[in-house]
């Protein structure tokens, strides 16, 4: 799988929206948001511009031009580094919520900005 196609599903699937709930904000078809995370289609400029601000994370980020965790944000907090594409895929696997994921940056936020002191 494409770094677009794998980071676009789990961004979406991190901030708790469905396929049908992305399409409708970014303007597009279900099957074209199912089409890009299958890899089979590229979204346009204009519709990457969309995603970005619907998963408020940036393109470099969804184009796999930036590594893991760079440049993306989940809420108004940056995602650390430590946010691979394994760990948001138990998050996935995990069903855990958004607010729960939020929390548990936070914490690490926390404990990171501890062992530095």
């Amino acid at each position: 799988m494409n770094n677009l196609s794998e980071r676009l599903r789990m961004t979406r699937k991190a901030h708790g929206y469905s396929q049908t709930s992305l399409a409708q904000i970014v303007g597009v078809t279900q099957t074209t948001i199912s089409d890009m995370e299958a890899g089979k289609r590229r979204p346009s400029v204009e519709v990457l511009e969309k995603l970005c601000d619907a998963l408020e994370c940036s393109s470099d980020y969804l184009l796999g031009l930036l590594p893991t965790g760079e440049g993306s944000t989940l809420g108004q907090s940056r995602l650390p580094g430590a946010l691979t594409p394994e760990i948001l895929a138990m998050v996935e696997e995990r069903n855990i919520s958004e607010s729960e994921l939020k929390t548990a940056l936070k914490l690490t936020s926390v404990m990171r900005e501890d062992k530095g002191k």
